[in-house]
C-alpha cells in the first residue's frame, strides 16, 4: 500500500480526492503499466497505444485524463 501526502504530491492527492468524490472509493491503481509479455511502458505514446489495446477504463498522464470513446450503433 502507498500513502499520498497532500504537501508532497498535491496533484496526485487532488486526483485521489476527486476519484473518492465521484466513486466513494478514494483508491487508484498505480502500476508500472506493463501488459502481458511487454516491457515497462516508457513513453506517453506507448502508454496510449497500450491503453487503447487493453481493458483499462482510464489513463492519466500528467494533467490529462483519457477515457475511451464508445461508439454505439
Amino acid at each position: 500500500m502507498q500513502t499520498v501526502e497532500k504537501l508532497r504530491n498535491p496533484k496526485y492527492y487532488s486526483l485521489l480526492e476527486e476519484v473518492g468524490r465521484l466513486t466513494n472509493i478514494p483508491v487508484l491503481l498505480n502500476t508500472s503499466f506493463n501488459l502481458k509479455d511487454e516491457t515497462i511502458t516508457m513513453t506517453p505514446k506507448q502508454a496510449i497505444d497500450r491503453y487503447l489495446s487493453s481493458d483499462i477504463d482510464f489513463l492519466v498522464i500528467n494533467n490529462f485524463l483519457i477515457k475511451k470513446y464508445e461508439v454505439k450503433r
